[in-house]
């Protein structure tokens, strides 16, 4: 009976042995599969990060595309008011200058007047109380001077 229960015991362990590279070999595949169900999740992960990441270029993009058209808007806006500003300092200095000449004309002008008039006395003074009292006063030393012998 040992002849034949050699052949069964290396059955057993040929089975035992086969029933745990199954299991091994069953849990290699539960392994690769938690692997694969982690590389799917970061995979979904990452390509949402990427769709996240484009979308965030292309308003990125937007943004600089309108603010360069903003600047260039500006840019020729500030043109226009340079251009506005100087020819309005021009003109204020045209106006000012024709002014500075109407001035020199007019000054010009009374200073004509003035030279070609003759000279004229002056206006005699109003009388006053104190003009009257010294008129009289005047007035009456003349006379006793002229009355007085020399």
């Amino acid at each position: 009976m040992t002849t034949t229960a050699k052949p069964i015991d290396r059955r057993r362990e040929k089975a035992d042995a086969a029933g745990t590279a199954a299991g091994q070999a069953q849990a290699a595949v539960s392994d690769i599969d938690n692997q694969l169900k982690t590389i799917a999740s970061l995979t979904d992960q990452q390509e949402q990060s990427l769709r996240r990441a484009q979308d965030e270029a292309a308003r990125l993009k937007q943004a600089l595309k309108a603010a360069a058209k903003r600047k260039a808007e500006l840019v020729k806006q500030r043109k226009k008011a340079v251009a506005r500003a100087g020819q309005a300092s021009a003109k204020a200095k045209a106006a000012e200058t024709k002014y500075d000449k109407e001035v020199l004309a007019e000054i010009v002008r009374r200073e004509k007047e003035k030279d070609r008039k003759p000279a004229a006395d002056p206006a005699p003074e109003k009388e006053n109380a104190a003009t009257a009292t010294a008129r009289g006063t005047a007035a009456r030393k003349t006379a006793a001077t002229a009355r007085s012998p020399r």
